[in-house]
C-alpha cells in the first residue's frame, strides 16, 4: 500500500468522527487561520521599526541602484506604515520616540487579540480530539459487545482491553494533532511565506524550494514508522493480556507459589514491547534527526546563497526588509518542522489506528437482516430438528444430527461426560451461535428469523460459573430486571436464600460485593445468580449446574425455590448429579454430541444402557466418600407435580 494510500485510508476511517462535530470544526479552521494569519501581521511592522532603530543603516541604502536592482527589490516597503506614523504626536513626545511606540501599542493589541483567537482556537481544537476519540471508544466497545460468542470465545481480554485504551489514545494523538497541527501550521506557512514575497519576492522564491527538502524524511520513514508502531501497540497488548491473567487468576498463582514465574513471563512480554518500540523509535527519530539537519544547515546555506547573490544582484530594499524577510523565513521554518513532527507522530500512531479498526471491521456472527418478527412468548414448543454444530476449532462437529422437542412447560435434562455437547445445546437454545446445519424452531418459526432481544427478554440463563459485578448485591439482582421495585428485588432473594446472610451484613443489600464478587463465597454468589434468575421471571429457563456452588442446606431450599419458578415453564438443565434430575419430563443421554438414549428416569434405568451405568457409578461414588448416604438426603430438582 503507497504512502498516500495509507494516508488517505486513515483519514477515511476518522472522517465520520470529524463529520460529527462539522460545525465546530469549520469553526476551529477559522479561527486557526485567523490566528495563524494574524500572527504575522507584527512581522510587517518590523520594517520601520527597524528603520527607527537603525536610522545609519537605512541612510546607507543605495540611491543609485541600477534598474534591475530595483525590480527585484519591488515588494512591501513599509510606506504605508510611514505615512500613518507622520505627524504622530504622543504625550508631547518627539515624532521618532512616538512612532516607536505607536507601533509598540500597535504590535501589542494584535498580539492580545490574535493570542485570544489562538486560545479559543487550541481549546476548541483539543476537545475536538477528546470528542472524536470518544466516540470512537463508544463505537468500538458498542461494536465489540454486539459480536457474537464465536468472537468472544476466541479473543483474548487483554489484548482487547489495549485495544479500547492505549491504541484508543493513540488514535486520539492523531486526532489532536490534525486539528492542531495539521489545521494552523499551513496557515502558519502561508503567512510567513505572504509577508516574506511581499518584503523580498525574488529571495521568497528561493527559499519556496527548501520545503520539499523538509517534508522528504517524513514521507521515506513513514511507513517503516507505521509498521513498526502497529508490531510495538500489538506487542502492548500481549503485554496487557498478561497482566489480565496474571490477577485473575492470582488464587491459582499463589497456591502453586508461581509468583516468580508469573513476573518472568511479564518480563519477557515487556522485552518484546520494549524492542518492537525500540525499532519504531529508530526509524522516528531518524526521520526526525534528518529534519532538523535539513531545517538548521539546508536552511543556512540557502540563507547563505541569497545573501551572496544580494552581493552582486541586491534583493532587498534596505535593512528593515532584510530583518522583516529574516524573521519571516526563521518562522516559516519553524512551522515547517512542527508540520513535519506532526506527520511523523501521526505515522508512528496509524499502527493504532489499525488495530481499532480491526476490530471494528469484524461481522457479527448472528446477521441481522432487519425483517426479524417479534417474540411474545412460548406458547407450544421449540424443537431441534437434524441439527448439528462445529466451532470451526477443527476438533470436528460438536452437535452431531440433533433432534428433540421440548413442550411449553416441559423440564428437559441434559446428561452426558464432559464434552458430550450440553452446554453446546444450551448455547444454541439461547442463540449464543447459530447452527451450522438445521433449524431450531420455536412455536414453528426459526430461531434466526426471530428478534434476537425478544428472545433473550423471555430467557433467563444460571451458569455453574456464577458471575457478580462490581457493584450492590441488590443491583446485581436487579440485572435481571433492571425495572424491579425494591420488593420484587427482595422478594426474588427470599426465594433464593439470599436474605439469611444478608441479614448478617452490615449494609444488607446495599453491601458491595467486590470485584467478580470475591467478598461472597462461591456458594453465596450462585444464590445470588439464581435471584437474578427468579426476578427476571423468563419463559424458557437454561440452568447449567444452577446448583454446583451450594452446601446441601441451600441446595434443599434453593431446589424448593427453582422447583416453584419452573412451573408452566420450559426448562432446559444440565445435571452432572444425576439424582437431582430423576423427576424431570425428559432425560436427554449425550455422548460425542449425539443423543444416544431418552426417556424418563425409571425408563432409561430399565434400558441398561449407558444412563443406568452412570446411575450405578454415581451411587457407589457417593457411597463411597460418604458425602450423600441417601439420595432422599438431596431433594429432587423437579419434583413431580
Amino acid at each position: 500500500m503507497s504512502r498516500s494510500v495509507q494516508i488517505r485510508e486513515a483519514y477515511r476511517r476518522l472522517w465520520p468522527y470529524l463529520r460529527r462535530y462539522r460545525r465546530q470544526a469549520l469553526l476551529c479552521v477559522t479561527l486557526g487561520a485567523a490566528a495563524a494569519l494574524g500572527s504575522k501581521a507584527n512581522l510587517l511592522l518590523l520594517q520601520p521599526l527597524v528603520e527607527r532603530l537603525f536610522p545609519q543603516e537605512v541612510a546607507q541604502g543605495d540611491p543609485a541602484a541600477s534598474p534591475d536592482a530595483r525590480l527585484l527589490q519591488t515588494g512591501f516597503d513599509g510606506g504605508v506604515v510611514d505615512r500613518w506614523l507622520e505627524g504622530v504626536r504622543l504625550f508631547g513626545l518627539s515624532e521618532g520616540v512616538s512612532a516607536v511606540l505607536a507601533l509598540m501599542a500597535v504590535m501589542l493589541a494584535i498580539g492580545l487579540v490574535f493570542a485570544f483567537l489562538q486560545y479559543w482556537f487550541l481549546r476548541l481544537s483539543r476537545m475536538l480530539g477528546v470528542w472524536m476519540v470518544t466516540d470512537l471508544r463508544q463505537d468500538m466497545a458498542e461494536h465489540v459487545m454486539r459480536l457474537g460468542m464465536r468472537y468472544h470465545t476466541g479473543r483474548r481480554l487483554g489484548d482487547l482491553l489495549s485495544r479500547l485504551t492505549a491504541d484508543v489514545g493513540m488514535s486520539l494523538r492523531i486526532l489532536n494533532l490534525v486539528v492542531e497541527e495539521i489545521i494552523q501550521e499551513p496557515f502558519n506557512i502561508l503567512a510567513s511565506l505572504t509577508v516574506a514575497f511581499l518584503v523580498a519576492p525574488v529571495a521568497t522564491l528561493g527559499v519556496l524550494l527548501c520545503i520539499p527538502l523538509l517534508a522528504w524524511p517524513v514521507w521515506k520513514f513513514g511507513p517503516a514508522v507505521r509498521r513498526r508502531s502497529a508490531r510495538s501497540m500489538q506487542k502492548l497488548g500481549d503485554s496487557t493480556q498478561n497482566l489480565t491473567q496474571m490477577f485473575s487468576g492470582i488464587r491459582v498463582v499463589k497456591t502453586f507459589r508461581m509468583e516468580g514465574r508469573e513476573i518472568e513471563e511479564f518480563r519477557k512480554v515487556n522485552a518484546e514491547f520494549v524492542h518492537q518500540t525500540e525499532r519504531m523509535v529508530k526509524a522516528q527519530s531518524t526521520s526526525l534527526s534528518l529534519t532538523q539537519f535539513l531545517a538548521t544547515g539546508g536552511v543556512g546555506i540557502g540563507l547563505g546563497l541569497i545573501a551572496l547573490a544580494n552581493q552582486r544582484w541586491p534583493v532587498f530594499a534596505d535593512f528593515g526588509a532584510l530583518t522583516v524577510f529574516v524573521a519571516a523565513a526563521m518562522t516559516m521554518f519553524g512551522s515547517v518542522k512542527r508540520l513535519t513532527k506532526a506527520m511523523s507522530v501521526i505515522y508512528s500512531s496509524m499502527g493504532s489506528v489499525d488495530r481499532v479498526f480491526e476490530v471494528m471491521d469484524i461481522q457479527p456472527d448472528l446477521p441481522v437482516t432487519g425483517r426479524e418478527r417479534p417474540y411474545a412468548g412460548l406458547e407450544r414448543e421449540i424443537r431441534f430438528e437434524n441439527v448439528s454444530f462445529d466451532y470451526g476449532a477443527g476438533e470436528g462437529p460438536a452437535l452431531r444430527d440433533v433432534s428433540l422437542r421440548a413442550r411449553r412447560g416441559e423440564v428437559v435434562a441434559l446428561v452426558g461426560a464432559s464434552g458430550a455437547g450440553k452446554s453446546t445445546l444450551l448455547d444454541l437454545v439461547a442463540r449464543f451461535y447459530d447452527p451450522t446445519q438445521g433449524r431450531i424452531l420455536v412455536d414453528g418459526t426459526d430461531l434466526r428469523e426471530l428478534k434476537l432481544s425478544d428472545w433473550l427478554d423471555h430467557l433467563a440463563v444460571v451458569s455453574q460459573h456464577p458471575f457478580l459485578f462490581q457493584t450492590t448485591l441488590a443491583e446485581n439482582v436487579r440485572y435481571g430486571r433492571p425495572a424491579a421495585s425494591d420488593a420484587e428485588v427482595a422478594a426474588a432473594c427470599a426465594a433464593a436464600h439470599v436474605d439469611e446472610f444478608v441479614r448478617a451484613l452490615p449494609q444488607g443489600l446495599d453491601t458491595q460485593v467486590g470485584d467478580a464478587g470475591t467478598r461472597l463465597s462461591g456458594g453465596q454468589k450462585q444464590r445470588v445468580t439464581i435471584a437474578r434468575a427468579l426476578l427476571k421471571n423468563a419463559d424458557v429457563l437454561l440452568l447449567d449446574e444452577a446448583t454446583s456452588a451450594l452446601d446441601s442446606q441451600s441446595e434443599r431450599r434453593v431446589q424448593e425455590a427453582l422447583a416453584n419458578l419452573m412451573q408452566g415453564r420450559t426448562t432446559f438443565v444440565i445435571a452432572h448429579r444425576l439424582s437431582t434430575v430423576r423427576s424431570a419430563d425428559r432425560i436427554l443421554v449425550l455422548d460425542q454430541g449425539r443423543i444416544v438414549e431418552e426417556g424418563r428416569h425409571e425408563e432409561l434405568l430399565e434400558r441398561q444402557g449407558i444412563y443406568a451405568t452412570m446411575w450405578r457409578l454415581q451411587g457407589a461414588a457417593e457411597l463411597l466418600l460418604d458425602t450423600r448416604p441417601k439420595d432422599a438426603s438431596v431433594p429432587d430438582a423437579f419434583p413431580e407435580t
